[in-house]
């Protein structure tokens, strides 16, 4: 199907008028490394390449597809994210925990299913860009990271953002260990609804069920292709 320009996708989601086969979302994984640090904690972000078809330039934790051999495991989501992790940053984590759970928008051309994960590694672990879908690679505190996500000086999409705001309401590892334990995750999608004004809301619902979760979230950079449109 030819792809129609991101506000036509948009209205046409909105509409359910069909002329935008969404695509299936494919399943992946992505951790949230966490290191003490002198106020708080830090996480590991990269910031991936401007010729990468999916998020380029984006700030992003280190994940990424389910391989046909991580379903040799019982566990599919989980061996992706410890083998994109080591294959990334060359971390081979032991300990995992599930964070999140994120679904691309439906107006997307390329689309994932995506678990995320929250591994604690020890203050003198830094790890390295081995990968080259990414350029570089960063130790910040949720506030910082959150703050240039919105200063536009480190890019970024929404499920990262709205991560590290999250990250942020925790002072410390033990808190975030705290937070973790009790929260409960669902799959959240971004889905633009089409109000009886003729204007776009977009709305976080069960990517699942399609249950309400959030209402009038507000737009933001749901183009994850680099095109301008």
């Amino acid at each position: 199907m030819e792809l129609l320009p991101l506000n036509e996708r948009v209205r046409s989601v909105a509409a359910g008028d069909g002329r935008w086969k969404v695509p299936v979302a494919e399943p992946a994984s992505t951790v949230v490394i966490a290191r003490p640090a002198t106020t708080g904690f830090e996480v590991l972000l990269m910031q991936r390449s401007s010729t990468m078809a999916f998020a380029p330039n984006m700030a992003v934790f280190p994940g990424g597809k389910v391989d046909p051999k991580d379903y040799e495991s019982p566990d599919p989501f989980m061996a992706c994210a410890l083998r994109e992790v080591h294959e990334e940053v060359g971390l081979k984590l032991t300990s995992l925990v599930a964070l999140d759970h994120w679904i691309t928008p439906e107006t997307e051309p390329v689309r994932y299913d995506v678990l995320f994960y929250l591994s604690i590694v020890e203050e003198h672990v830094e790890g390295a860009l081995v990968t080259t879908e990414a350029h570089n690679i960063l130790w910040l505190t949720p506030a910082q990271a959150h703050a240039r996500s919105l200063d536009g000086s480190l890019p970024m999409l929404r499920p990262t953002q709205v991560a590290l705001a999250e990250l942020d309401s925790c002072k410390d590892l033990e808190q975030l260990t705290q937070f973790v334990r009790t929260r409960n995750i669902a799959p959240r999608l971004p889905r633009p609804t089409l109000e009886h004004s003729g204007e776009i809301r977009w709305d976080l619902v069960n990517g699942y069920t399609g249950e309400p979760l959030q209402t009038n979230v507000g737009k933001a950079n749901q183009e994850t292709t680099g095109r301008d449109e």
